[in-house]
């Protein structure tokens, strides 16, 4: 059954593998990174916010503080979105780059093995 498959020199599809590997390496750890600063800052913001909680002492205050939040879940609202669209974008290029690499290798092996041929 095996004796009809053509062979093929798949040696030429390695540098498209390693290019491959690095891309989803870097990807991720990028990814990783980002999500890392972003639980240090809400860390950070949670423990300011238990803090100037912590000082309230009249309706003024909470009034104040309360104001304060509003506007900053509107920004950071405003911030999520372009975030998101940034997101989206590096998605469609990570996948284009993962396409073009995986064509590259694809045309290695075709290349190695109408040599061979």
């Amino acid at each position: 059954m095996f004796k009809n498959l053509p062979t093929a020199d798949f040696s030429a599809f390695g540098a498209p593998v390693q290019k491959l590997i690095a891309l989803n390496t870097a990807t991720m750890t990028k990814a990783f990174e980002a999500q890392k600063a972003a639980i240090e800052k809400q860390i950070a913001q949670s423990q300011a916010d238990f803090k100037a909680v912590s000082g309230i002492k009249d309706p003024k205050a909470l009034t104040s503080f309360v104001t304060a939040k509003s506007e900053a879940a509107k920004a950071s609202l405003a911030t999520l979105k372009t975030e998101a669209e940034v997101a989206t974008e590096s998605a469609k290029a990570y996948f284009a780059e993962v396409q073009a690499i995986m064509t590259e290798g694809k045309d290695a092996v075709v290349k190695a093995a109408s040599k061979k041929a």
